[in-house]
């Protein structure tokens, strides 16, 4: 089974709920008690930034810290659980925290986990501008990756069916034009070049299992197309392949990857090291085609 790329959350424990000492009351008629010392919380991050200087900021903040000289706005949020998590999104830093826990602990377990948290919100800060400037304009002729090339769409009031052919100006880019009228909204374009897709990717992945169940000597029962968000494929021991209709906007290499694992799964229906010698056997240099499948990054399909 295949998984899209996605950030783990580090969990870790954390200290038992606070609970403050017992202390007696003092005894009658005692001319100078001892005065017993009050339990205070020790200082905690401050709930607003004092400054602008915010290198990332949640919507719903609550919280603000310095994580390596830079300002972090964080949404905190309290359960009953008794361990600690962090989680970091397109939207920012998340920390669960149980309901007792001092802030100043919850403080001191964000430093620890500082470089972690900064590291991580950089990178999806990395990503969420590359998916913005890989956003597709359908009306202005939508760009995207297609089999190792490009693929540019284009409306054609006069074209009776769709079709495809190779831009004469480019050997690398195909030009798909869509029988649509003029007025046709980016929905319809968008939708309909990904109906196009579909029937591409049924007929490519169709032969590409039929050659790898030859050489890996299994028999695959049916196929289906998904749209899931984390998983590129799945396998069932009944011979079903599920793979996800975006794989045809990577090379064919790194498709015959894929559709190579969930084959293999008819054989070994987990990822032991018989597993991946399964894969192996017919693809020597899955590692690399593994490695591309995780590292290169499609824009939204929207």
């Amino acid at each position: 089974m295949l998984r899209l790329l996605k950030f783990t959350l580090d969990l870790f424990d954390v200290a038992p709920v606070y609970e403050p000492p017992q202390i007696a009351p003092p005894k009658r008629r005692s001319k100078a008690p001892s005065a017993q010392p009050k339990q205070v919380e020790p200082p905690s991050a401050p709930l607003l930034p004092p400054s602008g200087d915010v290198f990332s900021r949640h919507p719903q903040a609550s919280q603000h810290t310095r994580l390596q000289g830079q300002g972090v706005d964080y949404e905190l949020l309290r359960s009953r659980r008794r361990t600690m998590t962090f989680s970091v999104s397109p939207a920012g830093l998340s920390v669960r925290a149980p309901f007792g826990m001092l802030q100043a602990s919850i403080e001191a377990a964000v430093q620890e986990k500082g470089s972690w948290i900064v590291r991580k919100l950089s990178g999806m800060q990395q990503r969420e501008a590359c998916m913005a400037a890989l956003k597709m304009d359908w009306q202005a002729g939508a760009q995207l990756a297609y089999l190792g090339g490009t693929l540019q769409v284009r409306v054609d009031p006069q074209a009776e069916k769709h079709s495809l052919k190779s831009d004469s100006e480019s050997d690398n880019t195909s030009v798909l034009s869509l029988a649509l009228p003029a007025t046709a909204s980016d929905k319809k374009i968008r939708d309909t070049t990904k109906k196009w897709i579909t029937q591409q990717a049924t007929q490519h992945y169709t032969a590409r299992m039929n050659h790898y169940a030859a050489l890996l000597g299994v028999a695959w029962r049916t196929l289906a197309l998904t749209n899931a968000n984390t998983r590129w494929g799945s396998a069932k021991a009944d011979g079903s392949i599920r793979l996800h209709w975006r794989l045809m906007q990577f090379p064919p290499e790194v498709i015959d990857y894929v559709v190579a694992h969930e084959l293999s799964h008819l054989r070994e229906l987990n990822h032991s090291p018989r597993f991946w010698a399964t894969v192996a056997s017919v693809l020597p240099d899955y590692e690399a085609r593994q490695k591309q499948l995780k590292t290169q990054v499609l824009p939204p399909w929207a």
